[in-house]
């Protein structure tokens, strides 16, 4: 009888053994598990980090380049241009405008990127009730005489001030001064989008109203 019961005892003492061995053993993998679970999400928050990272170096490249080359188109050179003479308000044509233009910065503005699209300033001499059309290409101005059909931009004065505005020894200033002052008018035809993307920011830094 003492046997059998040793043997009972010697089985469920192996029994429990097994059992407790099978229940480390869970435990085991479940922390080994748990740290593989914690090593992927580190891995997958250390990719992530990286990726955003690359994602914000890109977006400074990309701003960078639209805001030197394409809003305020600060590397771009200014075409030479002749000045040509102007003695009456009656003679004022097309090159006189094209010139002006130049001077304050149009070469700066460009097409709308790949949608195409030039620039296009119209400007009016109010008391002639004469009006140029100026289209900028690859950053050179060409002005004729006539009104456009879809304006950019709307540059008005008096054939007076214009006089005054082409014969200032220092025009951009001259043209700051009148802006202020109200003898030159400025409208703007386009949505700010647009605008920006064609590169008048250029324009409006010079011309502060």
């Amino acid at each position: 009888m003492d046997k059998k019961q040793n043997k009972t005892e010697e089985k469920q003492g192996w029994l429990e053994m097994i059992l407790m061995n099978i229940d480390e053993m869970r435990k085991a993998d479940r922390e080994i598990s748990k740290e593989a679970v914690a090593n992927e999400r580190s891995e997958r928050s250390r990719e992530k980090n990286h990726n955003a990272a690359i994602g914000i170096v890109a977006l400074v490249i990309v701003l960078a380049f639209l805001y030197f080359f394409v809003i305020t188109s600060t590397f771009v050179m200014k075409p030479i241009l002749t000045k040509p003479a102007l003695t009456s308000p009656s003679d004022i044509g097309s090159d006189n405008v094209n010139w002006m233009l130049n001077e304050v910065g149009s070469y700066k503005l460009h097409s709308y990127m790949m949608f195409g699209g030039f620039p296009v300033i119209e400007s009016v001499i109010t008391d002639q009730n004469r009006r140029f059309t100026t289209t900028v290409r690859d950053n050179y101005p060409t002005t004729v005489e006539g009104a456009s059909s879809d304006p950019d931009i709307r540059f008005s004065m008096n054939s007076t001030n214009f006089m005054t505005l082409y014969a200032a020894p220092d025009i951009l200033a001259k043209a700051q001064e009148m802006r202020k002052s109200g003898l030159i008018e400025i409208e703007i035809l386009k949505d700010e989008f647009t605008m920006a993307l064609k590169g008048y920011k250029a324009i409006y830094d010079s011309l502060p109203g």
